[in-house]
C-alpha cells in the first residue's frame, strides 16, 4: 500500500499532526477522547447508582469485581498501546503498507487471545473471586455478574486493540462517536433490564457485554472495507521475529504496569475489608468521584503518545517538547477546574452516592477529602505518561505504576492500619493521598529527564518492522 492508495483524509491528518500548530493538534486529537472520557465516567456512575439503589448489598461485590476485570483488560490495553506506537511511527514515516501489516497482525493475535482467555477463566470464575478476598456471600452475589464480565473482557480486549489502531491514525472523532453509541446502548439496556424489569445487577454486566459487542460489529464492518487504512486480509498478516520482539518490548511493560497496579487495587480492597464490608464500596465511590476528573485527564495519554510518535519519526524534536507542554497545560486546567467543582459540591455529591445515608456519606467524604488533593498530581502523571509512550520508553511507565503501588500506596496503607488503627477507614484516604502525590513528584522527575533527552536529540525512532 503506497501513499497514493491512502485516503485523502488520512494523508491530510498525517500532515496536520506533523506540521499543524501544536496547540491546535493537541486539542483536535485530544478533545474527542476527553469528551469520551466524560461520557464514559457518566456511564460508570450510573452503573454504581443503579447497583446501590437496586441491591446495596451488592455494591462492594461489584466494585471489587470491577478491579478484577481491570487485571485482564490491562492485557488488551497494554498491547493496544504497543501496537499504536508502532503504527504511529510507521504512518509518520509514510510506510503505510507496513502499518497495515502491523495492524492486521495485532488484530489476529488478539482475536485468538480473547477466545483463549474466555475459555480458560470461565470454568474457574468462582475460585478467582475467592482468591481476590471476597467472602462466600459476596462471591455468591457477584458470580453471575463476573461470569458475564469475563466474556465482556474477551470482547473488549479485541475492541481495545482496534480502537488503539484508530488512535494511531488520529481518528479520535470516530472513536468518540462509536463509544458514545456503545455507552448509550449500555445505559438503555441497564435501565430496561434493572430499573424497569427488575432483573437484578447481573444484567448490568449483560448490558456491558451487549454494548461491547456493538463496538466489535463496528470494528468488523470497518476492517472489511477495502478503502479502510487497516483493511483486514490474512495475506497482510506477518509474525516476523522483529515484529514480535518490537511489539512485546513496547507492550509488555505497559501491560505489566497496568496489571500489577490493578492487582494492587484488589489487594487494597482486600485490606479495606478490615474496616468492614462497606469500606471497599466507600473507597470505590471515592475513586469514582475523583475519576470525574482523572478519567478525563488520562484520556490525553493516548492522544499525546500518537502525536509524539508521529513527530519523533519525523525528527521534530522541539515540536515534541511543545506538544508535551500543551498537553500538560490542558491537563492542569481541567484538573484545577474539576477539583474546585468537587470541593464546592462535595457534601451534595457524597450524599448522592450514599443514597441519602448520612453515615455512608460521612465515610465516603472522609476518604475523598484526602484523595481529591492528589488529582492535580495525577494530571501531571498523565501528561508524562503520554510523552513516555510516544518516545517508546514504556519501561518507565511500568516503573511508575509499580512505584505507585509498592512504594507509595500499599506501604502507607499498612502503616496506617498497624500504627493508627483508631483512624478507621479514613486511613484509606490518606493512603490514596500519599500514593497520588508520590507518583506526581516522581512524574516531574521522569518528565524532566525525558525532555532533556529530547532537547539533545537523544531519543530515536528505533521501530524496525
Amino acid at each position: 500500500m503506497d501513499a497514493s492508495s491512502v485516503s485523502e483524509k488520512d494523508r491530510k491528518r498525517r500532515e496536520f499532526i506533523l506540521n499543524g500548530k501544536p496547540l491546535a493538534v493537541v486539542l483536535s486529537i485530544s478533545l474527542p477522547l476527553i469528551l469520551l472520557g466524560a461520557f464514559s465516567y457518566l456511564s460508570s456512575i450510573i452503573d454504581t447508582v443503579v447497583v446501590a439503589k437496586s441491591d446495596n448489598d451488592a455494591l462492594s461485590s461489584v466494585v471489587m469485581i470491577s478491579q478484577i476485570k481491570n487485571l485482564f483488560t490491562a492485557l488488551g490495553s497494554g498491547f493496544a498501546t504497543g501496537g499504536s506506537i508502532i503504527v504511529s511511527r510507521l504512518i509518520g514515516r509514510g510506510e503505510y503498507d507496513k502499518a497495515k501489516q502491523t495492524a492486521n497482525s495485532v488484530i489476529t493475535i488478539f482475536f485468538v487471545g480473547a477466545i483463549v482467555l474466555v475459555s480458560l477463566f470461565l470454568p474457574i470464575s468462582k475460585g478467582v473471586l475467592h482468591l481476590a478476598g471476597m467472602t462466600e456471600e459476596m462471591a455468591a452475589n457477584g458470580l453471575g455478574y463476573f461470569r458475564i464480565q469475563i466474556v465482556s473482557i474477551g470482547v473488549s480486549m479485541f475492541n481495545s486493540v482496534f480502537l488503539g489502531l484508530e488512535k494511531a491514525r488520529g481518528a479520535t472523532m470516530n472513536i468518540m462517536f462509536v463509544n458514545i453509541m456503545s455507552m448509550s446502548l449500555k445505559l438503555t439496556f441497564t435501565i430496561v433490564f434493572v430499573t424497569v424489569l427488575k432483573l437484578g445487577t447481573t444484567m448490568i454486566a449483560a448490558s456491558t457485554l451487549l454494548a461491547d459487542i456493538s463496538v466489535t460489529v463496528y470494528a468488523v464492518i470497518n476492517l472489511a472495507r477495502k478503502n479502510f487504512l487497516f483493511h483486514f486480509s490474512l495475506k497482510k498478516t506477518g509474525f516476523k521475529k522483529d515484529f514480535i520482539a518490537t511489539l512485546c518490548s513496547l507492550s509488555i511493560p505497559v501491560f505489566l504496569g497496568k496489571f500489577v497496579f490493578s492487582m494492587g487495587k484488589v489487594i487494597v480492597n482486600k485490606l479495606a475489608m478490615g474496616y468492614g464490608p462497606d469500606a471497599p464500596g466507600a473507597l470505590g465511590v471515592s475513586n469514582n468521584i475523583s475519576g470525574s476528573v482523572t478519567n478525563i485527564t488520562n484520556c490525553t495519554e493516548d492522544s499525546e503518545s500518537s502525536i509524539e510518535s508521529y513527530n519523533l519519526s519525523a525528527k521534530h524534536y522541539s515540536r515534541m517538547i511543545r506538544i508535551f507542554f500543551c498537553t500538560l497545560a490542558l491537563n492542569l486546567i481541567i484538573s484545577a477546574i474539576g477539583v474546585t467543582i468537587l470541593t464546592v459540591f462535595k457534601d451534595g455529591i457524597t450524599m448522592f452516592f450514599a443514597d441519602d445515608n448520612p453515615d455512608k456519606a460521612a465515610l465516603i467524604g472522609k476518604i475523598f477529602g484526602y484523595e481529591k488533593i492528589g488529582i492535580v498530581a495525577l494530571a501531571v502523571n498523565a501528561a508524562v505518561n503520554g510523552l513516555i509512550y510516544g518516545i517508546g520508553w514504556t519501561k518507565l511507565s511500568m516503573i511508575c505504576n509499580l512505584s505507585r503501588l509498592f512504594v507509595f500506596r500499599i506501604p502507607s496503607m499498612l502503616i496506617m492500619i498497624n500504627c493508627f488503627p483508631s483512624m478507621g477507614a479514613e486511613s484509606l484516604g490518606i493512603a490514596m493521598l500519599v500514593s497520588n502525590m508520590g507518583i506526581g513528584l516522581m512524574s516531574v522527575v521522569i518528565g524532566t529527564v525525558c525532555l532533556v533527552k529530547i532537547k539533545h536529540h537523544k531519543t530515536k525512532d528505533n521501530v524496525r518492522i
